[in-house]
């Protein structure tokens, strides 16, 4: 795969940054988001009211969200459950997994590649499995916290696929909002 595909169509600090507003006008009715280091710290179930409030407002938008982690069940589950959204867990991105998986678990099979985004923190894991699926591809700077060695590793993964990218077409930092087309 040329590691030019996997840059995101959209790059935010956080996700609390994407305007879901602009990505529902231009199409997209549903999101997949990653766990660990996307919405929340690794292995942190605490989910805070204002991710809540995100996962609520995106609803009213009309995208409907769902996770899909690579995380064990007993981590995934009770942040699901918090945010009221279907899940998969032990995901195994990228390599693991297909669009009939994640639109049967997380949308209920009414969904396409081209009208669903992918939110995540990681080249290899994220940006890989989203354009595998045909996904929009959405990044986000991994959220800090959590689990230090699990985090050092994810950093050492995403700093040795980033490093084989050209500058000029992305750069850790310089955000952008992509467009549909």
């Amino acid at each position: 795969m040329e590691l030019e595909k996997l840059i995101p169509d959209t790059y935010e600090k956080s996700v609390y940054d994407i305007d879901y507003m602009k990505l529902y006008e231009n199409g997209i009715k549903f999101a997949v988001f990653d766990v660990d280091c996307t919405i929340l710290p690794f292995d942190d179930k605490k989910v805070p009211s204002k991710l809540t409030e995100l996962f609520n407002h995106i609803k009213c938008i009309g995208i409907m969200p769902g996770l899909y982690s690579s995380g064990s069940y007993k981590r995934v589950e009770p942040v699901a459950r918090e945010l009221n959204v279907n899940f998969v867990a032990g995901a195994k991105k990228p390599f693991n997994g297909d669009f009939v998986l994640v639109n049967n678990i997380l949308f209920n099979g009414i969904s396409k590649p081209e009208i669903t985004m992918m939110v995540g923190d990681s080249f290899y894991l994220d940006m890989i499995f989203a354009k595998r699926l045909g996904l929009y591809k959405v990044m986000v700077d991994a959220v800090k916290g959590g689990d230090k060695l699990k985090t050092l590793a994810n950093n050492v993964v995403q700093t040795s696929v980033y490093s084989f990218l050209a500058r000029d077409k992305f750069t850790y930092g310089k955000y952008y909002r992509g467009s549909r087309g």
